[in-house]
C-alpha cells in the first residue's frame, strides 16, 4: 500500500496486462489507471500562445480595415481555448491506484495525492463487468463488498476495461460477474 503523495507514474492499463504470466501472481500488485494526455500543460501553453498569435494577427488585419470589434472577440476566443485546455489538463491528472495485497484490495483515487481511499477484503469481494443497456455506451467495472460499491476504470475504453478486469481476476483469484 502506498501512503502519502503520489509520484508521477507513467503507467496505463493496456491489453498487455492479459499477456502476463497469470500463474505467477506476486503480492502486492498495483494497477494505475489514468487518462491518456497527449500534451503536458507546458505543451498546451505553447499551443495557446501560437493560436493567440494567429487569431490576434488575423483580428488585427480586420481591425486595421475598420472592423475593430473583432479584437475583443478574438481575445475571448483565446481565453475560452485556454480555459478549456486547462480543465482538460486538470482532469488528465486524475488517477486510480488499485493495490492488491494478500487478502485485501485498496482503491485510491485523486490527482496529486490520494483524495479517497477505499479498502476491501478479498474474501468478500465481487468484481462485476456490467454492460450498458444502451448501444454505444461504455461498460462499467464495479467492485463490491459488504454493501459498498465503487466503479473503477471510468476513463478506459471497453477493451482496456476488459483487460483490467481480467488482470484483477487473476490477481485476487475471484470470478468475474458479467452482466
Amino acid at each position: 500500500m502506498y501512503r502519502g503523495y503520489w509520484k508521477i507514474i507513467n503507467l496505463t492499463i493496456t491489453t498487455e496486462l492479459t499477456m502476463q504470466n497469470q500463474s505467477s501472481v506476486q503480492f502486492p500488485r498495483q494497477f494505475v489507471v489514468q487518462r491518456n494526455q497527449s500534451l503536458s500543460w507546458h505543451g498546451n501553453k505553447v499551443f495557446i500562445f501560437y493560436m493567440a498569435i494567429l487569431s490576434l494577427g488575423i483580428a488585427s488585419i480586420f481591425a486595421l480595415q475598420g472592423l475593430w470589434l473583432i479584437l475583443p472577440f478574438a481575445g475571448l476566443e483565446i481565453l475560452a481555448l485556454a480555459l478549456g485546455l486547462y480543465v482538460c489538463c486538470l482532469r488528465g491528472g486524475d488517477r486510480e491506484v488499485i493495490t492488491v495485497d494478500a487478502g485485501r484490495l485498496l482503491v485510491e483515487t485523486g490527482r496529486t495525492k490520494p483524495q479517497q481511499c477505499i479498502q476491501f477484503e478479498c474474501a468478500w469481494l465481487q468484481l462485476e463487468l456490467k454492460k450498458s443497456p444502451y448501444h454505444g455506451h461504455p461498460s462499467q467495472l464495479l467492485i463490491r463488498s459488504k454493501g459498498r460499491e465503487i466503479e473503477i476504470g471510468k476513463c478506459l475504453t471497453n477493451k482496456e476495461r476488459n483487460s483490467l478486469a481480467d488482470s484483477l481476476v487473476a490477481a485476487i483469484d475471484k470470478p468475474l460477474i458479467r452482466s
